[in-house]
């Protein structure tokens, strides 16, 4: 093993002066030392497939930030070329231990795409066609585009699509990129014949998109239901004069066949907004409407209407700060399919969202008349009042709604009554005997609630709350530093109970918490006992779990000049 590793690092010294021209005498280093971690850990019997990926994709960081460079020179393109050649041999070895793994086959032929291996590619591509091809219909895409796009060759497209659909006959992936392929050599002939001076003749197949029909009717025997794979067909078509009437028939079979599908209205309706034509965002947007009311006529389901309503909300997304037409447009679809009874909660939310505040009001009561029950629309209430005119109306909502609202709600209910009398009644809820709210909200909390009895209570109050919290696991590491900071800015501080503090968050937290025990150790150097700092470092690495104790050890060495000074001090 070892001598095999040696000779390949042998082999990457050669690279070392083009590595020096690029980089750092520091970074090289740490790149050779990477690569000889990578290389001895593919000489392992028992090879897993992140033993080749990981290195893989380390190399390609370091192509990445070469290209990152800009530089075209002689150097930078021999860097380049050698990282490839390996990433290449490291695939190739990869694939003999994993041959069955396609996404491995994938990702190898995405590589070649990219660097341009064009023969090697197509060499791939066969290879994984013999081993996988029944089970993948995306490699027969890639095999498809590579060689019709790439190298040009119609006839070996079309037998390998015809193989594909052979195995997979109702992958709309094929058919699409098999009809694609058609139409587009049909309109590389056609230039060819109009530059010639030729007459076009309608009638031959090769001219007119009849191959590309022959696809789509096939495509309609085998694929019932995917809407999308027509539609595309549909645009693909439409592109070119030849296959207008194509493009109709496809349109017409749509309508026919997807009449009942929102999904179908929804993507003929979205594809105006997408569209590339020089019409204003206005006239897309109406166009885009139109199609939807025509949605609506045929199909008044709540599903049509949610997609129409998602549409008409995301077109509108900044309402506020924009046209006038699209403030108005939001107005009358929500106020419309509110009559309708056809808006629910979430788009009143987002209704609320997208609109003046002046109007929330105006729609909260809308959504609480159509939902008076819904969790959602109630915090979205009570947070609406949290204003000096409305706060009690807002306060009596949330303690006759506690046991339902989210902790959002409960940390937005502290914030603003925490300097407010109604506090006191709050933090009750949350940390009394009877509480009503969740673990979360405690855990969330627990710090503002000790801030808040250091300052209305006897620190003893405090105390005690922290007892139980820390006990009932009701909090998290943060709730000791809290305390200690309480308890350090006393007149007089009171040493044992801080260890106590320290010693309850430790039996909790210990086992993960590095920065527990860090602090634990500052605490004893700046206020405690200098002489305590051994035994706590070893309680910590014996406590820790063996990853946080490693972390540890190295935190803490690489602290001790700052600790030293504490110290001193």
């Amino acid at each position: 093993m070892a001598e095999f590793v040696q000779r390949r690092k042998e082999e990457m010294i050669i690279e070392v002066p083009v590595l020096n021209s690029h980089f750092k005498k520091s970074a090289v280093k740490n790149i050779l030392n990477q690569r000889e971690k990578f290389e001895y850990r593919l000489m392992r019997r028992n090879k897993q497939k992140s033993d080749f990926t990981l290195y893989i994709t380390f190399l390609k960081s370091i192509i990445k930030k070469v290209e990152q460079m800009g530089s075209i020179s002689t150097e930078s393109l021999k860097l380049v070329n050698q990282h490839n050649n390996r990433i290449i041999d490291l695939y190739r070895a990869s694939l003999k231990y994993f041959k069955d793994d396609i996404s491995l086959w994938k990702e190898y032929i995405k590589f070649l795409m990219k660097c341009d291996k064009l023969e090697l590619l197509r060499r791939v591509i066969n290879s994984a066609l013999l081993l996988h091809g029944h089970m993948s219909d995306s490699l027969y895409v890639f095999a498809v585009k590579q060689e019709f796009e790439d190298l040009k060759n119609i006839q070996k497209a079309r037998e390998l699509y015809t193989d594909g659909l052979h195995a997979h006959k109702t992958s709309s992936k094929l058919y699409f990129i098999a009809f694609k392929c058609e139409l587009s050599y049909s309109e590389i002939l056609t230039q060819k014949v109009l530059k010639s001076g030729k007459e076009w003749n309608q009638e031959d197949p090769a001219l007119n998109g009849s191959v590309a029909k022959i696809i789509y009717e096939s495509a309609i025997e085998n694929i019932k239901n995917d809407h999308n794979l027509y539609f595309k067909m549909y645009q693909e078509a439409a592109q070119y004069s030849f296959s207008l009437n194509l493009s109709e028939e496809i349109k017409k079979f749509m309508l026919t066949t997807f009449s009942k599908d929102p999904n179908y209205w929804d993507t003929l309706a979205t594809n105006e907004l997408l569209s590339k034509s020089s019409n204003t965002e206005k006239f897309k947007i109406t166009k885009c409407l139109d199609r939807y009311d025509t949605a609506l006529t045929v199909l008044d389901t709540d599903e049509m209407w949610d997609k129409y309503l998602t549409t008409i909300l995301k077109v509108t997304s900044d309402t506020q700060k924009t046209e006038v037409y699209k403030r108005n447009l939001l107005r009358q679809s929500m106020f419309n399919a509110h009559k309708k009874n056809k808006l629910k909660p979430k788009h009143y939310i987002q209704w609320i969202n997208k609109s003046k505040s002046s109007m929330t009001t105006e729609i909260l009561d809308l959504a609480i008349k159509a939902y008076p029950n819904d969790t959602s629309i109630l915090e979205i209430n009570i947070e609406h009042k949290l204003t000096d005119t409305d706060e009690l109306k807002s306060y009596d909502l949330f303690k006759q709604n506690a046991n339902k609202v989210s902790a959002s709600i409960w940390l937005k209910v502290v914030d603003y009554f925490l300097n407010k009398p109604q506090i006191s009644d709050v933090f009750n809820m949350i940390f009394g005997d009877k509480a009503v709210c969740t673990n979360e909200v405690k855990q969330k909390l627990g710090n503002e609630y000790l801030m808040w009895l250091s300052k209305e209570k006897p620190l003893n109050d405090a105390r005690n709350a922290y007892y139980k919290l820390i006990t009932n696991s009701s909090c998290d590491a943060s709730l000791c530093n809290t305390i200690v900071t309480l308890e350090t800015e006393q007149q007089k501080i009171d040493v044992s109970k801080i260890r106590q503090h320290f010693t309850l968050a430790c039996m909790q937290f210990g086992k993960t918490n590095i920065d527990l025990w860090m602090k634990r150790i500052y605490f004893e150097l700046k206020y405690g006992s200098p002489k305590l700092v051994s035994d706590t470092y070893h309680q910590a690495l014996t406590t820790l779990n063996n990853e946080e104790s490693d972390q540890f050890a190295e935190q803490y060495a690489s602290r001790v000049s700052i600790f030293n000074k504490i110290n001193k001090i």
